[in-house]
């Protein structure tokens, strides 16, 4: 017997450990956490390094073909080891393992502490850095590998310009390492980043990451590349106006993406269109759209795919008014961006959820899920997607008879800064809807005016007849029929256009006071 079988044996005699398992491996573990942080915190620091050493080499030595998935095992070890270079490696292994199993915090966890080690190593001012150009250039790519990792992996929960400085700060350095792949991958997640920041297309620097973007892609003979920048405008343009012209605009970059390997950037155009083509009234499009981008997203098995693709189909099925449809899709949405930390697809989700309980009439859970989606956006995405969530959370609460610090001018002011035109329709409704409340009708059809204008020149036809609809009822509890009645036949032309019968039914009865019939013929 060894000396290190006396000594388990002492400490299992003693209760300090048990025996775990016999198979593969003799395994013991300390019967307390607090047994094993005692034991761990008797070591000295050089004891400690050089066990942690010792334990990283192992377990490279014994389970060669197990790297990436004991990386977070091997980054720790080393990285306790005072092993910096190694550890760096393991992060980023552990990170891109992670990606690939759609456990996008552990991802980001990873990524941002080999970021972290990697700032901390010697600098070339120190006089420390690597000398020979292989080296500086390794050192080089795996900081922009890491970078990008970290854009990647935290692009459903950061707010975007938590990543633009990193990305930013790796521009040069790709540029001088000629990696044209990795270039295209920096300015694709640059532009992503500030459009999601509600940044124009237009703007010189989101300009610079396209235009670059399409000359690697060119450079490369990557089709899919090319026509990523076309794609990512016309996304854009879908929630933002002009719609028609970003629907059209993803229908040109749609069949060059297809021709690419990227099923997951597919998957986003097709759910992107399936939500304009829907936000128009052209439901069958937008059907067969959605139907696609969840048999792509499905077929990769990406996390974040999937919940677009839910989110797209939710939207479709709320502008069609199958709000009984809608409600469960939305809600599964919610429900998993929560679990995994998907927050930007919970900030969606809770948008088309919130809006159709509050059509369904269910105003305190609208409330609620519009709250959170509100308070979330607040940390990551404040200009696109905020204002709307809270003036359609004033509205709840207004319909629970709540007061509400919502400041509705305020989210009309944010989304005119970002030309953001589709949210300066709904928020000029909810604000219209508040004056009805009021009793201010004079204020509310000047909204509403506001509002059918935007929708009319955007051709955003459910919306535009669900608000005629809404102005037209104001009109008709106030006395004044004459007024209400071509709001109403307007609002049933468009109904009937898309065959949206129940509603248009719900215009037909509406069109009807005290027994005498408005004429709507």
């Amino acid at each position: 017997m060894t000396d290190s079988d006396v000594q388990i044996q002492t400490l299992e005699a003693k209760g300090l450990i048990r025996l775990a398992a016999l198979q593969p491996e003799l395994e013991y573990l300390f019967r307390h956490a607090l047994v094993q942080d005692a034991a761990y915190g008797s070591l000295l620091k050089q004891e400690r390094r050089e066990l942690h050493g010792r334990v990283g080499d192992a377990l490279e030595s014994l389970y060669p073909d197990r790297r990436e998935e004991l990386a977070p095992v091997l980054a720790m070890h080393f990285e306790q080891a005072g092993e910096t270079d190694k550890a760096i490696d393991y992060f980023a292994a552990a990170g891109r393992h992670a990606v690939e199993g759609n456990a996008i915090q552990e991802a980001y966890t990873a990524f941002d502490r080999a970021a972290t080690l990697i700032g901390q190593e010697p600098s070339a001012a120190a006089g420390e850095a690597p000398t020979t150009r292989e080296e500086t250039d390794r050192r080089r790519r795996r900081e922009i590998e890491v970078q990008i990792g970290r854009a990647q992996a935290g692009y459903s929960f950061r707010a975007p310009e938590e990543a633009i400085d990193a990305l930013e700060a790796i521009v040069a350095p790709a540029e001088e390492l000629g990696d044209l792949e990795l270039i295209g991958q920096v300015h694709m997640f640059i532009a992503l980043g500030r459009l999601q920041d509600g940044d124009s297309a237009t703007d010189p620097t989101v300009k610079r990451s396209l235009d670059r973007m399409r000359e690697v892609g060119e450079a490369l003979g990557d089709r899919t590349l090319v026509a990523t920048p076309m794609a990512l405008v016309g996304l854009t343009q879908v929630f933002t106006g002009p719609v028609k012209t970003g629907v059209a605009t993803l229908e040109e970059a749609l069949p060059q993406l297809e021709a690419g390997k990227d099923s997951i950037g597919t998957a986003f155009a097709r759910g992107a269109l399936a939500m304009g083509y829907a936000n128009l009234g052209r439901f069958t499009e937008a059907e067969d759209a959605a139907r696609n981008a969840k048999e792509l997203a499905d077929a990769r098995g990406d996390l974040i795919a999937q919940l677009d693709a839910l989110i797209a189909e939710s939207m479709v099925r709320s502008a069609e008014g199958q709000l009984d449809r809608a409600v469960p899709l939305a809600l599964e949405c919610v429900e998993r961006s929560q679990e995994t930390g998907a927050t930007a697809c919970m900030v969606a989700s809770s948008w088309i959820l919130g809006d159709a309980f509050h059509r369904q009439g269910q105003f305190e859970r609208a409330r609620d899920v519009l709250k959170r989606g509100s308070d979330i956006s607040l940390a990551m995405d404040r200009r696109v997607w905020r204002p709307t969530l809270q003036a359609w959370l004033r509205s709840s609460a207004t319909a629970l008879g709540e007061a509400s610090d919502v400041d509705l001018d305020e989210a009309l002011a944010t989304a005119r800064s970002i030309g953001n035109s589709v949210g300066e329709s709904g928020i000029l409704g909810k604000r219209a809807e508040a004056a009805i409340a009021r009793g201010d009708l004079a204020t509310a059809e000047a909204d509403f005016r506001a509002s059918t204008a935007i929708l009319e020149a955007e051709g955003l036809r459910p919306a535009l007849a669900r608000m005629l609809g809404t102005w037209a009822d104001a009109l008709r509890d106030a006395g004044r029929f004459d007024e209400a009645a071509p709001l109403y036949r307007r609002s049933l032309a468009l109904l009937e256009e898309m065959g949206l019968d129940a509603e248009a039914a719900a215009v037909r009865t509406a069109l009807s006071v005290d027994g005498a019939a408005l004429t709507y013929e």
